[in-house]
């Protein structure tokens, strides 16, 4: 009496197997064998980008501080340097951290996928250069245009971390909620780093204050949490 069943059975899953072979075979081939391979090269990014902003500092000449006021002095002058860092590196490992739980989904490595996570890690290179670049003219005339062009980078980096999300949602991976709250972040970082952009020609500390705003969230992911629950 279980023969028939047991055959039904067997025709069943042949032809479930048949199936699953054959969207195997139409499915495109995956770029990398594992995804560890693009997060170690992404980390390689993110840890170069980070250490070149400490690159940027410049330490006070011996001919101008001979003295131990003069020292500090020279120091003190060299706050926009300071703050610069601090907010870039903030950023940086904001994005790291986003990046990270985005790969740890990502189960099939695609074209999309990797050539969306080049341009995400782009805005990511561009961040020293701009920290560098407001460091350098923070106390000068030229301050709202190094700064919205920082501004505007940082807002680039959103865009495309969300623009990485969509593209791992739709082929690779599953969101959890954590994921979801991290593409709400950059969504929200998006929306005030472009205004900071404007901001910037208006009250150039104040536009930095705003980005600051973006990854001073991120260093929360505990009242993320529990905010989702």
């Amino acid at each position: 009496m279980n023969r028939p069943q047991q055959r039904s059975h067997q025709l069943s899953s042949g032809a479930d197997g048949e199936k699953v072979q054959s969207k195997l075979e139409t499915s495109p081939p995956s770029f990398f064998k594992h995804p560890g391979r693009l997060e170690a090269f992404s980390d390689g990014v993110f840890a170069i980008a980070i250490t070149l902003l400490a690159l940027e500092l410049r330490v006070p000449p011996v001919e101008t501080a001979s003295t131990p006021l003069r020292l500090w002095q020279a120091l003190l002058e060299g706050w926009p340097s300071y703050f610069a860092l601090l907010l870039s590196f903030g950023t940086i490992y904001a994005a790291w951290i986003g990046h990270h739980m985005m790969l740890q989904q990502v189960q099939d490595i695609r074209p999309a996928l990797v050539w969306t996570n080049g341009l995400f890690l782009l805005s990511i290179v561009l961040l020293p250069f701009t920290t560098a670049l407001v460091a350098e003219h923070l106390t000068h005339p030229g301050a709202p245009v190094a700064v919205a062009i920082y501004a505007g980078v940082n807002a680039l980096t959103s865009l495309m971390y969300l623009r990485l999300y969509q593209v791992s949602q739709r082929h690779f991976t599953e969101a959890s909620p954590n994921l979801r709250l991290a593409s709400l972040g950059a969504g929200v970082g998006l929306a005030l780093c472009g205004g900071a952009v404007i901001l910037a020609f208006v009250t150039p500390i104040g536009a930095l204050l705003l980005v600051a705003c973006v990854w001073l969230w991120w260093s929360l992911p505990d009242a993320g949490r529990r905010a989702q629950r």
